[in-house]
């Protein structure tokens, strides 16, 4: 059965225990989805489904009221009168699915779950409501985009993420672990939800979440991008991020320029040192991948300059050492604006590795939002101070493992978890946001 045939028929079922006890139960009908789905994606799309066509049920029954001819919705049999539900709110507020599907599906439910006539009955009042479209949900419209907001928002409400890892790099940045591959080794290790953070890409996002869906591990989409503070630089982690943004996708071809331009730089330096090193082979290691100082280390470590990653930083590369050369692209307000365009939660990364708590003030308002205070590196009176910080600037609460695979050893996928409280806080963030967005 695939996934989304699997997701409708259990939304029905949802459906069909609320019009018969009544919307109290949604919460409790939405989690009986979850429970039986066996995966994240059937989960989620039976969520919206659900919680769709109740955020809409007056309009949708207005819809089928005025088309239906000598029948009233309170004499139809339950079950058709849940497929009309939910197969009207699909054909005008969800532009994802094809609307075809909708009706054919609509009628496969009717014919196995309700009487020999009702799959006729229901084609006829679902053609009706497609025609009176023009094929489309012109009518629909923007009503359609703000209830998929909501309806993604109210799935999220009862979502259970379980602890969590909330900062994971992949192959596609400076990690040695393929997307796939991070799944496989969370749901070995039985971390439910992590979250991609790969620097200034999102390229791995999808293949970790398909992966996931097959795994029962849920993928937060996100990010970590860099702000300039002279003389250094600090991260920004965006979560539940749009990967599809258009200003997204264009600041990291610019990014992408300007790490390649970068890295140019931090080898000319390295010659003033007597390190000599190709800059090509450099980029060939990194591949698509954006390149890092990560990929120069190990290329460090290859020609016998050094041992290891944390003396390829401490001796050349790191921060205030003579080859560190910043990334300059953008400012931490533009960070965290770029964060914030693309829907996401924005978190000041690892401010303890970082040392500018002077700067947490500054942050604060330019519309941060959360900080890490759990992370590997920081010592119990470290988490400590910034809970104390989160408190005072009222921000949320992130943390994970910075798990980079063999390019940071001994910190494994996990090391670091937050609380599934933690991430429903954080997803919250995303959502007053989009509140504060709408209303300017």
């Amino acid at each position: 059965m695939r996934n989304r045939t699997q997701a409708r028929e259990l939304a029905i079922q949802a459906l069909y225990q609320i019009d018969v006890q009544g919307r109290d139960i949604l919460a409790d009908a939405v989690s009986f989805c979850r429970s039986r789905a066996g995966d994240d994606e059937v989960a989620q799309f039976a969520a919206e489904l659900v919680n769709g066509c109740q955020a809409r049920i007056t309009e949708i029954d207005k819809e089928i009221a005025s088309i239906v001819e000598n029948w009233e919705l309170p004499r139809m049999a339950v079950v058709d009168r849940c497929i009309l539900r939910m197969a009207v709110y699909e054909l005008l507020f969800r532009d994802d699915i094809p609307p075809k599907v909708s009706v054919n599906e609509a009628i496969d439910l009717a014919k196995k779950y309700s009487t020999e006539n009702s799959g006729a009955f229901v084609n006829g009042i679902l053609d009706k409501v497609y025609a009176g479209y023009d094929g489309g949900r012109s009518k629909a419209g923007e009503a359609g985009k703000e209830e998929k907001a909501e309806t993604e928002a109210s799935s999220d409400a009862v979502a259970d993420y379980g602890e969590a890892d909330l900062h994971v790099h992949t192959i596609c940045s400076d990690g040695t672990f393929t997307p796939e591959e991070i799944v496989v080794e969370a749901a070995r290790l039985g971390i439910k939800t992590i979250a991609i953070t790969d620097h200034d890409t999102a390229d791995a996002v999808r293949p970790a979440q398909a992966e996931g869906a097959k795994r029962g591990v849920y993928v937060i989409p996100g990010v970590e991008v860099s702000g300039y503070v002279p003389p250094f630089e600090i991260h920004i982690v965006g979560l539940f991020i749009d990967i599809d943004n258009k200003n997204l996708i264009e600041k990291f071809r610019q990014i992408h320029e300007e790490r390649v331009s970068r890295l140019s730089e931090i080898v000319e330096r390295l010659k003033t040192v007597n390190v000599k090193l190709d800059v090509a082979e450099i980029l060939r290691l990194a591949g698509d991948s954006p390149p890092g100082r990560m990929h120069l280390a190990e290329v460090l470590i290859k020609h016998g300059y050094c041992n290891n990653f944390p003396e390829a930083f401490n001796r050349y590369i790191g921060d205030d050492c003579p080859a560190y050369v910043p990334k300059t692209t953008l400012t931490p307000r533009q960070a965290i604006e770029l964060v914030h365009d693309a829907g996401g939660v924005s978190v000041y990364a690892h401010p303890g590795v970082s040392g500018r708590d002077d700067i947490i003030h500054m942050l604060v308002e330019s519309g941060l939002q959360a900080i890490e205070a759990y992370y590997p590196s920081h010592s119990p009176e470290v988490v400590a101070r910034y809970l104390k910080v989160a408190k005072k600037y009222d921000l949320a609460v992130a943390g994970g493992s910075d798990f980079h695979g063999r390019r940071k050893p001994g910190i494994p996928l996990g090391k670091i978890k937050v609380s599934n409280e933690a991430v429903h806080a954080l997803r919250q963030r995303c959502k007053q946001m989009s509140n504060m967005v709408t209303a300017i």
